[in-house]
């Protein structure tokens, strides 16, 4: 009988363990989908007012857009 109860204890012990552990990884990929959403724009550091949704040059001066976070 005694054995049993450890049997049972030790397999509830691993199935609330594995719940904790499944929930934990689903809160992950859920915050991943929410930094691939944001939108993304590129500017040029000369001409602030220059934006454009992809990578190239200023249209004013040439220089290479960049990232703004």
């Amino acid at each position: 009988m005694r054995t049993r109860k450890l049997f049972l204890s030790i397999i509830l012990v691993a199935f609330f363990s594995a719940a904790g552990c499944n929930n934990q990884a689903a809160k992950k990929d859920s915050s991943n989908t929410q930094t691939t959403t944001e939108k993304v724009v590129y500017t040029c550091s000369m001409h602030p007012e220059v934006q454009s949704d992809k990578p190239g040059s200023c249209p004013k001066c040439g220089m290479d857009l960049v990232k703004i976070k």
